[in-house]
């Protein structure tokens, strides 16, 4: 009897374990940093739409800023940049793990074009989080209620 407590109380505290750690780096502990947001243009490399929340790995190919408008001033606090070290290079971003994202599977494939409006997260491991896209065919997908905080800047 002793055994089997032992057994189960380690299998508990390995699930605790994780679940802390999967809460850190999905963003509920994060804080994102939207005085800076970062906009990826660029084609899509790949597409996860799973739980947790769906991923988009984005070979960004332009360092020109993009005419588009989030129309969300109250949840961005600066302007929008195009960050030198992306350009060349594909990026991860998580998305909200909400059905309108999910619901983008039938919509997005590998070589579409898109545009995402990103926040980086302030704790390691600075995780690209994002709420906003423009498609290809030109249609915004956005998002206005997140569940992780939004911060004027790192501090």
């Amino acid at each position: 009897m002793l055994k089997l407590v032992g057994g189960a109380c380690g299998v508990a505290f390995t699930i605790l374990c994780l679940t802390g750690t999967v809460l850190a780096h999905h963003g509920v502990t994060g804080r994102y940093d939207a005085a800076t947001p970062i906009v990826l243009s660029g084609t899509i490399t790949a597409a996860t739409f799973a739980p947790p929340h769906p991923v988009l790995s984005i070979r960004v190919d332009t360092a020109e800023l993009p005419a588009f408008e989030v129309g969300r001033p109250a949840e961005y606090f600066g302007r929008a940049v195009v960050r030198a070290e992306d350009v060349g290079k594909v990026r991860e971003i998580e998305l909200s793990p909400v059905r309108m994202f999910y619901q983008l599977s039938d919509r997005l494939s590998v070589g579409d074009r898109i545009v995402i409006v990103a926040l980086r997260n302030c704790l390691s491991p600075h995780q690209l989080r994002s709420t906003w896209l423009r498609l290809s065919d030109g249609t915004v997908v956005s998002y206005t209620g997140d569940w992780a905080p939004d911060v004027n800047g790192c501090s």
